[in-house]
């Protein structure tokens, strides 16, 4: 049976030149990051090579490339106890593409290619600039199962088109299950590797509409996650991508409690990591002594401020209270300071 996700709600906010809102991404230039989306099935016996070479490019390139894992056509269709990892986003993603056969992959949405060219692929993709930087934070309520997304975009350039698409979506890593192997013969128990879950946005995207240079786009999710997939596991990617072109970067991060949080110092007073992770009635901040004191903001995913107290001179811990707020993402700080994020989790 195909998988869909129960999508909660969404949340959006565009805000020109609001850099200083921004807390997982940064406004520094930086390289495109690269996707690499490999269509595949467990009846497919020459799968299991591709695989291979995808999990080596993953390996040499840990914070650089994403891997997606896309099961689809007649090959993928389960018999007796094996997996079923077919997806709706999945087919959409399959004929979208064209693909007639596996194992096949997209370096960057650039075209359908074998395994054996995606070594000298990525590494093109690593060394040219991107016009927009992606940040990602997720957060996992295990009471509800709901898993709550802040993605954050800054453009620090010009995009190639003037709409482009924002994307997000669930990958599960290390899935045990059946595969064919024509060289080594039948897995009953394979570790499927990166396999893709479903979309949490459409699987066309969200337009982000004539982006401009110091443009800064943050967009939030929730949803609740089918019980049969283990969390542990399970991983959050957001990529951007010119609309009918290359994906410009791409970030993943863990859904429970990942983060590609920054810290950009302005030389103020040093504040802490909050503890505990995540909390539900108090978050502890440690603070650097002989500092001058001031007001302490903490702000949600959408900037507004939700908390603010008064830090005393000189004092080295700072405990807030969080019982009252709502599950999620928050950020904190003085003013000339650092800003960090904390997780409430009730």
């Amino acid at each position: 049976m195909m998988n869909t996700l129960p999508l909660l709600f969404t949340t959006a906010l565009l805000i020109p030149g609001a850099s200083s809102a921004q807390t997982l991404v940064s406004t520094e230039p930086q390289q495109r990051t690269a996707l690499l989306e490999l269509f595949t099935a467990i009846n497919c016996g020459n799968c299991p090579a591709a695989h291979t070479v995808a999990n080596g490019l993953t390996a040499a390139h840990p914070d650089d490339l994403v891997l997606v894992e896309v099961h689809g056509g007649s090959l993928s269709v389960p018999q007796g106890s094996q997996p079923d990892f077919r997806t709706d986003d999945g087919a959409a993603l399959w004929s979208a593409w064209g693909v007639a056969f596996q194992p096949q992959g997209l370096v960057n949405r650039s075209q359908l290619s074998s395994a054996n060219s995606w070594s000298s692929q990525v590494p093109v993709v690593l060394s040219a600039p991107s016009p927009v930087n992606v940040g990602l934070a997720s957060a996992y309520d295990a009471s509800s199962q709901h898993v709550s997304i802040t993605v954050e975009v800054y453009y620090t350039g010009t995009s190639l088109t003037s709409t482009d698409q924002l994307y997000v979506l669930l990958t599960e890593d290390h899935v045990i299950g059946y595969q064919q192997d024509y060289v080594n013969g039948a897995h009953a128990a394979y570790d499927h590797r990166h396999v893709l879950r479903g979309y949490v946005t459409s699987v066309d995207g969200e337009d982000i509409a004539m982006p401009t240079t110091g443009e800064f786009v943050q967009r939030s999710y929730t949803y609740t996650m089918p019980s049969a997939w283990n969390v542990e596991e399970l991983h959050v990617v957001a990529f951007v991508q010119a609309d009918q072109g290359p994906v410009y970067q791409v970030q993943r991060v863990a859904a429970m409690d990942g983060s590609t949080s920054i810290n950009e110092s302005s030389g103020g007073t040093f504040i802490g990591d909050a503890f505990p992770v995540p909390a539900s009635q108090l978050v502890h901040i440690p603070m650097e002594p002989g500092h001058n004191g001031g007001l302490l903001v903490v702000t949600d995913v959408q900037g507004r401020t939700v908390r603010s107290l008064n830090v005393n001179a000189g004092s080295t811990m700072l405990t807030v209270p969080v019982a009252d707020l709502a599950d999620g993402i928050y950020t904190y700080g003085l003013a000339g300071a650092d800003r960090k994020r904390m997780v409430v989790k009730h």
